[in-house]
């Protein structure tokens, strides 16, 4: 048996190239994802919307569309601007910051906020809007 997933990138890959389409769960049996295509040049994002929902309308039931939260619209010049690397980034976890690098922005943070609110409460308001 297909899975949500399955069906919604069948119906994409009729309009779609498939190293374009990148899926995910997006919880509680929903579907998600971004469409990267040169076919999407010149258009605003309601046109976009529309060209992919007129796709999702004859290639599903009722029941699979109401199961696709969000479909992302990028031109490639688009999704190179916006995310630098491949597509399949995208499929890699984010790298997380050391604790140290950690506690030392938390740190400059809560001295930039003690200056800031320090001059707030002395009335120096032209002094913590510089911040």
């Amino acid at each position: 048996m297909e899975t949500i997933m399955t069906r919604v990138q069948k119906a994409l890959q009729k309009e779609y190239s498939s190293k374009g389409i990148l899926l995910e769960s997006a919880g509680e049996g929903m579907v998600g994802g971004w469409i990267i295509s040169k076919s999407f040049a010149g258009l605003t994002g309601m046109e976009r919307q529309q060209k992919v929902w007129k796709l999702l309308n004859r290639c599903l039931d009722e029941k699979d569309k109401s199961r696709v939260a969000v479909l992302l619209t990028f031109t490639p010049l688009e999704k190179k601007m916006a995310f630098d690397d491949d597509f399949d980034d995208f499929r890699m976890p984010a790298k997380k910051k050391s604790s140290s690098t950690r506690r030392r922005a938390t740190t400059a943070g809560r001295a930039r906020n003690g200056v800031r609110n320090k001059h707030r409460m002395t009335g120096n308001s032209h002094v913590a809007r510089k911040g």
